[in-house]
């Protein structure tokens, strides 16, 4: 697996501009944090590298928002949902995170799209933003031997380990900045967590279509914070008074704060 993705790295930096739609690394990662609910969440992502660009989502959001976007779909989606609930199942097919993140190393910036509140935004962020320390820590990650570095990003503290054996500035979610492939990050004492749990050599050609975003506006990504922390604070009275339908007001467990915490 390392011969092959040391020859796959030089490949990318050989790649002509005809071969710029094609993925060359797929990497699975693990999200793991607890929610404004206090019920332990896992999202599972993956990262798309290419050339010009790469892409980072959740499959199954991406399969169950591909459904949506047309009437057979959305008829199919429906009909496998009262299947199920009437057989008293969970459904095997439901959105879990609509995060979806295009980063473009040549241009040094990130367009973010996100779901807030049941509001969907985009907004772009240069790569700047992370500014890194690296240490003389080491530990393996997936059988690759990784070193450690630090930054303050967006009010958290974060540790992530990164790995020279695939020098590809990368990383999940929002993570780049550094001379080889993140493949663990963790803030805060565990708050939010991501590592990876499989890469693998790919040609498959880069999506091109962002389901589930299309009527996604431009937003800034602070006030995106502050109207998903509204929403969380004020859950049960906004129900009460745009909808005329009470619940129990839901007590943020101690600690809990967004994973980015510089919209205050």
């Amino acid at each position: 697996m390392k011969k092959i993705l040391a020859i796959l790295c030089a490949a990318i930096t050989a790649a002509t501009a005809a071969e710029a739609q094609k993925c060359m690394v797929k990497v699975g990662y693990q999200e793991k944090y607890t929610n404004w609910s206090n019920n332990k969440i896992v999202n599972d992502f993956v990262l798309l590298i290419g050339n010009e660009e790469s892409r980072y989502f959740n499959p199954v959001t991406q399969v169950v928002d591909s459904m949506l976007s047309t009437p057979q779909g959305t008829a199919d989606f429906n009909n496998m949902v009262a299947a199920a609930n009437a057989a008293g199942q969970r459904p095997t097919l439901l959105p879990r995170d609509r995060t979806y993140i295009i980063k473009y190393p040549q241009k040094g910036e990130m367009l973010c799209y996100e779901e807030t509140a049941g509001e969907l935004g985009n907004y772009t962020e240069p790569f700047s933003e992370q500014s890194w320390s690296i240490s003389d820590s080491i530990k393996t990650v997936l059988d690759y031997e990784c070193i450690m570095a630090e930054t303050d990003y967006h009010g958290r503290h974060w540790t992530a380990w990164f790995t020279l054996e695939i020098p590809i500035n990368n990383g999940p979610w929002k993570f780049c900045g550094l001379p080889g492939l993140i493949l663990e990050a963790t803030a805060d004492n565990g708050a939010y967590n991501f590592i990876a749990t499989g890469l693998e050599q790919t040609d498959a050609e880069m999506p091109r279509k962002i389901y589930g975003h299309d009527l996604s506006e431009k937003m800034d990504r602070k006030n995106m914070r502050e109207i998903c922390w509204t929403f969380y604070t004020t859950c049960a009275a906004q129900m009460k008074a745009q909808y005329g339908v009470t619940i129990k007001e839901v007590k943020l467990p101690d600690g809990f704060d967004l994973i980015e915490t510089d919209y205050k």
